[in-house]
C-alpha cells in the first residue's frame, strides 16, 4: 500500500510555514510516498499567481513525490480564470478554493467560471468545508450536483459542527469525498459507522498537524486492512482520476 497524504500547506505564510525539504524529511518519518500541497494563506487570497508558481516549482523538483493544486481566488473574475488555466498548464493537478480567506459563499455562482475550467481540464476540486454559512457540506453538495464530471473533495470533512451533514450529503453525489483533518476518533467511528469508508481521503493539513500524529489516529479506528487501503491509497487515487506518479 503507497501513503498519500491529499492535502499540505507548502510556502511561507504568516501563520504557517513549511519548506519542501522539510515536508519531504516529514513524509519520510511519517512513510507517506506523495503528498498534494497547496500555497499557504496570504496565497490563497490574493497573491495567488506566486504562490501557484511556487507550488509548481516544488512539484517540478520531487515529481515522485509531491503533487500541486492551484488556488486562484473567484473575485479576480477573468483574470483569475486566466491564472487558473496557466497553473494547471504548468504543472498543477487540481483546484483548491478556501471561502473563507477568499471572500465567497461556497454556493455563490461566482466560483462557476472556475468550475467550468476544472471541469475542462477535468481535474479534482478540493474545497474547505466547516464553516457556517460560507462553507457548509450541502454547498458543497450543490456544487457536485452542478457540475457531476468534477470529483469535489470535503477539506476537513466539515469540521468540527457539520459531521452530519457531511456524510448525508455523500448519499446525494457520487463525486463527493471527504478530507480527514481536523477530524478525530469520535467522527472517523461515525464514518466507519455509516459506511462512508469509500470517500474517506486522508489529508494531515501539514504543518497545522502532524502528519504522524494523524496517521496514527486513523489507524487507531480504521483497523481493517482493506479499510487503510482506500482511506490512505484507492480512494484520492479515484478522485484525481488516477493521475499520480506513483
Amino acid at each position: 500500500m503507497k501513503m498519500i497524504d491529499s492535502h499540505v500547506h507548502l510556502g511561507n505564510g504568516i501563520k504557517m510555514q513549511l519548506d519542501e525539504d522539510t515536508l519531504i524529511k516529514n513524509m519520510d518519518h511519517a512513510g507517506i510516498d506523495l503528498a498534494i500541497a497547496c500555497p499557504m494563506d496570504r496565497y490563497l487570497a490574493v497573491y495567488n499567481r506566486e504562490g501557484n508558481e511556487f507550488i509548481a516549482g516544488a512539484v517540478r523538483s520531487h515529481p515522485d513525490r509531491l503533487m500541486g493544486m492551484a488556488s486562484v481566488n473567484p473575485w479576480f473574475g477573468k483574470a483569475a480564470c486566466e491564472e487558473l488555466e496557466r497553473a494547471l498548464s504548468d504543472g498543477l493537478s487540481g483546484l483548491k478554493l478556501h471561502p473563507v480567506l477568499q471572500g465567497f459563499r461556497l454556493s455563490d455562482p461566482i466560483v462557476y467560471p472556475l468550475l467550468e475550467i476544472a471541469n475542462k481540464a477535468d481535474v479534482p476540486v478540493y474545497v474547505h468545508t466547516g464553516t457556517a454559512g460560507i462553507a457548509e457540506p450541502f454547498q458543497a453538495l450543490g456544487l457536485a450536483l452542478d457540475f457531476p464530471c468534477i470529483n469535489f473533495i470535503m477539506g476537513h470533512a466539515g469540521a468540527s459542527d457539520y459531521y452530519n451533514d457531511t456524510v448525508r450529503a455523500l448519499e446525494f453525489a457520487q463525486n463527493l469525498y471527504i478530507e480527514s483533518s481536523r477530524n478525530g476518533p469520535a467522527n472517523f467511528c461515525h464514518w466507519q459507522i455509516n459506511g462512508a469508508v469509500d470517500r474517506v481521503i486522508f489529508g494531515s493539513n501539514a504543518p497545522e498537524y502532524h502528519q504522524d500524529i494523524e496517521i496514527l489516529n486513523i489507524l487507531d479506528v480504521f483497523t481493517d486492512t482493506a479499510e487503510r487501503e482506500k482511506i490512505f491509497e484507492k480512494n484520492i487515487r479515484r478522485a484525481y482520476k488516477g493521475r499520480m506518479p506513483l
